[in-house]
Parts: C-alpha cells; structure tokens; sequence
C-alpha cells in the first residue's frame, strides 16, 4: 500500500466530502486521516489515505472530475503514532495582528512541534468585537511543561489574551 496525501481547494457545494470518499473507497483506498473545512466560500480538504499503487491513477483522474475543485496529490511516508498530541493550548483575546506568530514563535523556541492548530473568529455578544480563538495540540514531556506554562503567562499579559496549557 502507498500512502498519498490529497490536497485540494474549490467552491464549497453540498456533497463533496461524499463524492470525495466514495471515489477513495471505490479505488480500494483508506481514509487514515483528514482535515476538510470550508473556509469562507471555499472548500479545502487534506487527507492521508492509503491506496494499492496500481489505484492511485485512477483516483487522481476520478478526483479532477469534480468541477472546480484542484487537487494535488503526494506520495507520503505514515509516521508511527507515537507523536500523539498530549496537552491543548487554548488562546482566546481581542483580535489583533501576530497572535498566531507569537504563539509559534514561543514554541519553536522551545523546539515544540504544532501537531495541529486550529483559529477562528467571532463577535464578542455585548459590543460585537472580534474576538480572536486560537487551539493548538501539541507532544509535551514533562520536563518541557513547567517552562512553557510561564512562557505561556508571560505572553499572555504582554498580548492581554486569555491562554491556558491542559493536558489531554
């Protein structure tokens, strides 16, 4: 089996997550893992799948069937799961210019890898500000936890954010 990661963006419709899993399946293909999300009026999915080599040209042509959408597909390696995530960072504040950087920034410092991260944003309920959402995974060991929980304090006075480190 090979493993292929299918990228792919376009006009989001009712029944692509649909057509896109039963074009994998139908080529003998396995959903191992994905991400799909419509983002404004756009759809994007990344996915992992794993596919018998002799499919994988037959589900690159079945999936540019699929008007507008353009997808792209590499040939992977499956990493073993012992890279799980173990603690959630939780960041919520008012909306402002480089919160994701700083963020990031604190962890690559610490030589911390993002296993997945998540934004948004919403209107605060009274005044209808932005308020800016933030939910990062990441693989801690403990002796890592202590310093980034006062990394993490330290930038959540400098930014005025509301930042919290949980184990999972």
């Amino acid at each position: 089996m090979k493993h292929i990661i299918i990228k792919g963006i376009g006009p989001d419709k009712p029944g692509i997550v649909s057509q896109i899993s039963g074009m994998v399946t139908s080529s003998s293909g396995n959903i191992e893992e994905s991400r799909m999300i419509r983002l404004g009026s756009e759809f994007s999915i990344i996915m992992m799948i794993s596919i018998p080599p002799e499919f994988e040209s037959t589900l690159s042509d079945e999936l540019e069937s699929i008007d507008g959408i353009k997808f792209y597909l590499t040939q992977t390696n499956k990493l073993p799961s012992n890279d799980i995530p173990t603690h959630v960072i939780n960041l919520t504040g008012g909306d402002t210019e480089g919160i994701v950087h700083k963020m990031s920034d604190v962890l690559t410092s610490m030589g911390i890898n993002i296993i997945e991260i998540i934004t948004d944003t919403k209107n605060a309920p009274i005044t209808g500000a932005t308020i800016f959402q933030m939910m990062a995974k990441i693989n801690l060991d403990t002796t890592t936890v202590s310093e980034l929980s006062d990394r993490l304090k330290r930038l959540e006075r400098k930014l005025g954010l509301d930042i919290t480190l949980d184990s999972i």
